[in-house]
């Protein structure tokens, strides 16, 4: 299908998805999502790990994993009192028309063709060193916080009444900053030093997996798997079916450990790994609940005062957006506020949503001028990882927090996004302090084709 063709039909498929009731069913909402992770995909020389396929998958993942099964009877959970709402139909609609908007917005920038010689991503030597640093920093930093809270024989729930009260900028400061400079250093390694920088996933990130900090250590890993690809097919692949394994049977016995604690049953193994799915799919939740509010005419539209909010927390204990009259919730907490009074109170929380916060922001328009835009940001992501190093670390470095947004808000993002330009800033300065300043035109020992070459390897 050339790509006009393309064009043609998501065009056609968005308008579809805005108009027919069917949109709104659960297995119309996973046609059109499997149509348009397909036509990604199919598209992409790297295929299910392109940034585009790799967001596409994770936002049908979190928000169709429960309603699905449960619709085609393959699950006997009981389902949950909000998937019984009147305004389901409305949150699987806006599911639909975001998953037709983002695939037709990164057709519309092309992926760099497959014969392009400088398709795969080389090594950049002041990228990975200066990666390798943030990343040493940024494990440092967590684990300071981790040992200052005793996150390792505390539960996992316990962390999130403890933020209430105490200091946690450690820890999260670095869980944002070790990832930043992991990816950053990921886009400058050789395909040799890929092994190095997964296994300091695994020793850095592990044990905060295993303890129930599931969801921030999966988008990243994504996201590093997604640069490695580009580096050695191969091997990336091959590590890719083994981390979707591992977590399909990790997944659910951290969930029953984190939720009875260490007293619950010592027998895991007999855990059905599609439980991945139910636990995953609740983040259709925040979309129903906002719609809920919304159409009732509960809670008046945002007008963009959520996206404020994440700009206002680029610089930290800086950006007091708020104003009299204004939101000092975020998104993720005013959800759980009207869902779950007591799980807000006592600090937890019900995430949030990619779909949801758009469509809080500015209704449906919101939503599909939104993944639109985000489709031909993240296409361009992706064409910078075949032409240049510098802005294509920038781009990785704050993918994994984007992916990060199918299930939460988007508060982060643009701290993180700043936080990875300026490692980034650092990488370039360093390059061009050790580039060599070639002889002037006339001087002892001048060689004009050497200069040229060294001109375009800089």
């Amino acid at each position: 299908m050339s790509s006009a063709l393309r064009i043609t039909f998501l065009s056609v498929l968005l308008g579809t998805t805005l108009l027919l009731p069917v949109a709104g069913t659960p297995l119309g909402a996973a046609c059109t999502w499997a149509v348009c992770v397909t036509v990604l995909a199919r598209s992409h020389r790297n295929g299910l790990l392109s940034l585009a396929c790799l967001y596409l998958s994770l936002l049908g993942l979190f928000h169709l994993g429960l309603v699905v099964p449960t619709a085609l009877g393959v699950t006997g959970a009981t389902p949950p009192d909000w998937m019984r709402s009147s305004h389901l139909q409305t949150a699987l609609v806006l599911f639909s028309v975001a998953s037709a908007a983002f695939t037709l917005g990164a057709r519309l920038l092309a992926p760099a063709r497959r014969e392009d010689p400088a398709f795969s991503l080389g090594a950049q030597p002041q990228l990975f060193w200066v990666g390798a640093l943030v990343a040493a920093i940024g494990a440092t930093f967590l684990w300071v916080g981790v040992l200052q809270l005793d996150l390792m024989s505390s539960s996992y729930g316990a962390y999130w009444e403890r933020a209430m009260s105490e200091d946690v900028r450690f820890f999260g400061f670095g869980l944002m900053l070790f990832p930043i400079g992991l990816l950053v250093a990921a886009v400058g390694a050789t395909p040799g030093r890929m092994f190095a920088l997964g296994g300091l996933v695994l020793v850095v990130l592990g044990p905060l997996f295993l303890r129930g900090f599931r969801g921030p250590i999966i988008v990243h890993v994504a996201a590093l798997l997604a640069i490695w690809d580009r580096k050695d097919a191969r091997v990336a692949r091959r590590v890719a079916v083994a981390v979707v394994l591992a977590v399909m049977v990790l997944v659910p016995a951290i969930r029953v450990s984190r939720d009875l604690g260490p007293g619950g049953p010592s027998d895991l193994g007999t855990i059905d790994p599609v439980a991945v799915l139910l636990e995953t799919g609740g983040s259709l939740r925040p979309v129903v609940v906002t719609a809920e509010r919304i159409e009732r005419g509960a809670e008046p539209l945002w007008m963009g005062q959520s996206y404020a909010m994440a700009v206002g927390r680029i610089l930290p204990n800086v950006g007091a957006w708020a104003r009299p009259g204004g939101h000092t919730l975020s998104p993720s907490a005013w959800a759980t506020m009207h869902a779950e009074p007591w799980i807000f109170e006592h600090g937890g929380g019900i995430g949030f949503s990619g779909v949801a916060e758009p469509y809080l922001n500015f209704g449906t328009i919101g939503v599909v001028l939104f993944f639109l835009l985000l489709g031909l940001a993240i296409q361009s992501w992706d064409r910078w990882l075949s032409r240049d190093p510098f802005r294509a670390a920038i781009g990785a470095a704050t993918f994994g927090f984007v992916l990060w947004t199918v299930r939460n808000d988007s508060v982060e993002v643009f701290r993180a996004a700043a936080f990875a330009s300026a490692t980034v800033l650092a990488a370039w300065i360093a390059c061009r302090i050790r580039r060599p300043r070639a002889p002037a035109v006339g001087a002892v020992g001048f060689d004009p084709a050497a200069a040229h070459a060294s001109e375009r390897s800089g």
